[in-house]
């Protein structure tokens, strides 16, 4: 669902005026008006989006209920939500990529998974 629709189906379902919601954004961003939220209602139309912040503030403010449920949602329902990154240039990464499969690794998560708890001493089989 985009950040469009999902503000929309926001002030529909609990029913918030839209002068409400252009105040409450006002309290983040002071140059926000009522006019700047109908354009962000029709994003698609008009290039214009919230900030994550903006839309946890709304959803804290008029509907707190629901703000753990869109979290969980925006992190695509992951239980694990910590993450690692490295930068590898072209060949470096090109040659893991293939080492891991002939390792048997059906993906990178499994190997990275799998490296960090050997290195944790943990074993392959703790996740």
């Amino acid at each position: 669902m985009s950040v469009s629709d999902e503000l929309r189906a926001l002030r529909l379902e609990k029913r918030i005026p839209a002068r409400e919601l252009a105040d409450a954004i006002r309290e983040i961003y002071p140059r926000f008006d009522k006019a700047l939220l109908s354009k962000v209602e029709h994003g698609v139309d008009y290039g214009v989006s919230l900030r994550p912040d903006v839309m946890d503030a709304l959803y804290r403010k008029f509907a707190p209920e629901l703000l753990e449920a869109r979290r969980r949602a925006r992190m695509g329902g992951n239980r694990l939500t910590c993450r690692i990154s490295a930068r590898l240039e072209d060949g470096a990464y090109s040659a893991l990529q293939r080492q891991i499969r002939a390792d048997g690794y059906a993906t990178t998560q499994d190997w990275v998974a799998d490296m960090v708890y050997k290195y944790l001493g943990w074993g392959s089989d703790h996740g």
